[in-house]
């Protein structure tokens, strides 16, 4: 069904069950990268894919100090506009992790901070640093992730996919560097 905000959805989605089901897990992998030194500020977002959209945490929102109203639902996104519903705007980097999982189905969690890699990884980089809140950098990543489930964007930050939240921010605190965070300047405003 087409709503009157311009998505599509099921009408069987009960957008609140969801969060209320899912703040949880949230709460406990964004302590869990805050635990591990890897909340750089507001810097970073989780997901999850969900019934008819993604579940994803809200833009400003502190890892380390989430909320179950920093939960944001996005029903859809392009290169123009981000669907969501919720107390506040999701994440600029929504975009990225709508394209992740549109294109790779089998991702079902994804966790990013703003800090570099451990050296001894050998983590695959994106060749050149891609603005970030584009559909071109989620575009830019999935090649990337073809071949492994952690990659570092380049004067960005680490993200990494899994099969559940925790599997994610589990690579990504083996992956990331503490010591090595990244401050970006706001790129682009929801529409």
């Amino acid at each position: 069904m087409k709503y009157e905000d311009g998505a599509t959805r099921p009408d069987s989605i009960n957008i609140q069950a969801l969060i209320d089901k899912y703040a949880q897990e949230f709460i406990d992998c964004g302590k869990l990268i805050g635990k591990n030194g890897l909340a750089v500020g507001s810097g970073g977002n989780l997901s999850i894919k969900v019934p008819g959209g993604i579940l994803v945490t809200s833009t400003g929102s502190a890892l380390d100090n989430l909320h179950s109203n920093e939960i944001i639902f996005v029903a859809e996104a392009n290169r123009e506009k981000v669907y969501f519903w919720g107390s506040k705007g999701p994440s600029s980097e929504s975009i990225n992790h709508w394209t992740i999982y549109k294109e790779m189905p089998d991702v079902k969690a994804i966790a990013h901070v703003n800090v570099g890699s451990k050296e001894d990884k050998n983590i695959p980089s994106t060749p050149k640093e891609i603005p970030y809140g584009t559909i071109e950098l989620g575009y830019g990543m999935i090649p990337l992730f073809k071949k492994t489930s952690t990659i570092f964007l380049k004067d960005h930050g680490v993200v990494t996919i899994g099969q559940s939240l925790l599997e994610a921010t589990n690579l990504l605190i083996e992956s990331a560097d503490k010591n090595k965070p990244f401050i970006l300047p706001f790129v682009k405003p929801f529409i």
